[in-house]
């Protein structure tokens, strides 16, 4: 799930449609949606690490366990969802205020409150930012756990 920090808000964040599929089953209209946050447009103080919405996991047919990014959204509520996107870059973007999903892991998109961002998303600029911020923190941490080693050589 996308980890915020403390204190950073859930409200008019920049998300972008990961993967979109039908919903199977009877009576069952709707979409199973993955969200991203969208770190194309992020300050990289702001960058999100683990931007995908939902990690969780379901069991498929055979039994067997797997990984899943999607929430369940209505036929309703992906009609909202396409309407507001921005749909002009390489994913449709929305912004959003986000809640935690009351009917499983991770974050959902309220539909209610989703507004059309004016720039395109850009997915080179996303992973750029991505993996740079992802990059610094690994390097951060394995400097962090080399300081006490050297002070025991010392």
């Amino acid at each position: 799930m996308a980890t915020f920090k403390k204190g950073q808000s859930f409200k008019g964040q920049r998300v972008h449609v990961s993967g979109v599929f039908d919903q199977k089953g009877p009576g069952m209209t709707g979409k199973n949606v993955a969200f991203s946050i969208s770190n194309d447009t992020r300050e990289p103080e702001d960058v999100i690490t683990n931007p995908m919405l939902v990690y969780d996991k379901y069991t498929d047919k055979e039994g067997k366990e797997k990984d899943t990014y999607t929430a369940s959204y209505s036929a309703k509520q992906w009609e909202a969802i396409e309407q507001a996107a921005n749909k002009d870059g390489d994913a449709m973007v929305v912004e959003a205020d986000l809640f935690p999903n009351t009917r499983g892991k991770g974050l959902i998109v309220n539909t209610n409150s989703l507004k059309t961002p004016e720039n395109a998303f850009d997915m080179t600029k996303h992973r750029e930012n991505t993996v740079a911020v992802r990059d610094a923190k690994k390097a951060a941490r394995q400097e962090q756990q080399a300081q006490p080693e050297a002070a025991l050589e010392a």
